[in-house]
């Protein structure tokens, strides 16, 4: 595996590689990620060998709220909180397939504006390991893996922070799939919490 800083050269390596097809593991406002374009069936593939895992529900992450609604249709009251709440710990579903949010992390709204779409966000681990948040323990967990990324984009030890709250409205209603850093009260008539407990869940 390639390692790069995240600066100014690393990240058009990162671009690059991701343009082509490729897959790589860079930073984003949770933990390290595991990402590439979200379109593509190749990349899909590939991501779902690197990480030992068959779910192909995945969470994306946007440059910004244009980008999301070039590729995905938003429900007004989706687009609200959206927002009111991106750049930031918020991610929506916006398919069968996909949740998607805004990051704080800078790197990773940059790759995605430079990229020109959404990326694939998921957890740069195996699946059923913790979140990674140096890539030291990257390279030690994917070194002596048969499937390994083109690139990590290293950005240094990252914070530790809670997922990102996840919701899905439906018919304007808001449910509350993983409680996470944004909260919304369940005695709001319009708000439903599926999940109390703040863990991961299929995206």
């Amino acid at each position: 595996m390639l390692v790069v800083k995240a600066n100014k050269k690393g990240i058009e390596q990162a671009v690059k590689i991701l343009k082509s097809g490729g897959v790589i593991f860079y930073p984003t406002d949770t933990a390290y990620g595991l990402g590439g374009i979200f379109d593509s069936p190749a990349v899909t593939k590939r991501i779902l060998k690197i990480k030992k895992r068959q779910d192909k529900k995945f969470t994306l992450v946007a440059a910004n709220l244009a980008q999301v609604k070039k590729f995905f249709k938003l429900d007004p009251t989706a687009e609200s909180l959206a927002e009111k709440h991106w750049p930031g710990p918020l991610s929506v579903v916006v398919s069968s397939r996909f949740a998607i949010r805004v990051p704080q992390n800078g790197v990773a709204q940059l790759l995605a504006r430079r990229v020109g779409r959404p990326l694939i966000a998921t957890s740069a681990n195996i699946t059923g390991r913790n979140n990674i948040y140096q890539v030291k323990k990257i390279i030690k967990e994917f070194s002596h893996q048969k499937q390994q990324p083109d690139l990590i984009l290293a950005s240094g030890t990252l914070k530790r922070v809670k997922p990102s709250t996840l919701v899905k409205v439906v018919r304007g209603r808001v449910e509350v799939l993983r409680v996470g850093p944004i909260k919304f009260k369940s005695q709001n008539s319009k708000v439903k919490i599926v999940n109390h407990k703040s863990k991961v869940i299929n995206f």
